[in-house]
């Protein structure tokens, strides 16, 4: 369903046309080439959880080198085509300006200062976000570190912290939920990438999301983030406050 490192760096100096568009889509969407239409929407070939849309973004990336906005469901593959080979203009989304995609992004974990006692939050507003996906559909690898989706959805401390529990893929997933969770919690933070959000867990085990200093700007955003799972899905969900 996902690239592999290898078949990612042989075709990392390929451009996106539709031929590699369909392939990415048969990948993800687990459908034949010729089952998928032009017409049809990723919604309509199965391509709708944020993890899906995640997977099928990481696997066109891996190949033109260059990010692209957050896809939606609704998108069609036609639109899809036109947007990954620049023959459309993106939309105001994160992802469109151009940048490079992340190698090495500066995130700070919170601190216990951070913490809702801290400071007063009588003027403060309030979000809620909640994400769940399926364990099985997160790509299978034996080098977490250089997959083109871990390495585009996870810094490298909560890659490392994951090689330490006995099925790494259970614990990404619900950092995955998680930072999926916050993302949901303000429209402000929907769009920007999973790298500008980072989750680890203190001595008694309890999650704690963190974010850019660029994302946090003026608004002073606080999370609480609560991270569950079974043997097949994985859970979190996300208040968060904002100035």
């Amino acid at each position: 369903m996902e690239l592999s490192s290898n078949e990612s760096r042989a075709r990392g100096a390929s451009t996106l046309n539709r031929e590699t568009v369909i392939q990415a889509v048969s990948r993800v969407s687990r459908k034949g080439i010729g089952a998928i239409d032009d017409g049809a929407s990723l919604a309509s070939l199965g391509i709708s959880s944020s993890l899906g849309l995640s997977l099928l973004r990481s696997n066109l990336e891996a190949v033109c080198k260059r990010p692209l906005q957050v896809l939606d469901a609704k998108l069609r593959v036609m639109d899809l085509i036109q947007l990954a080979t620049g023959e459309r203009e993106p939309t105001a989304q994160n992802g469109g300006n151009g940048a490079a995609i992340r190698h090495d992004i500066s995130v700070r974990a919170p601190t216990p200062a951070e913490s809702l006692t801290a400071g007063p939050i009588q003027s403060m507003q309030i979000g809620l976000g909640l994400d769940i996906q399926d364990i099985d559909a997160m790509p299978l690898t034996s080098d977490f570190r250089s997959h083109p989706f871990y390495h585009d959805h996870f810094v490298a401390t909560e890659i490392a912290t994951a090689l330490l529990r006995p099925d790494p893929r259970v614990h990404l997933c619900g950092i995955f939920c998680a930072k999926e969770a916050a993302k949901k919690s303000h429209e402000a933070l929907l769009n920007e990438r999973m790298t500008a959000f980072t989750v680890h867990h203190d001595a008694a085990s309890k999650p704690h999301l963190g974010m850019t200093e660029r994302l946090n700007g003026q608004a002073h955003f606080r999370f609480i983030v609560s991270i569950s799972h079974t043997e097949r899905f994985a859970a979190a969900a996300c208040m968060t406050f904002w100035s």
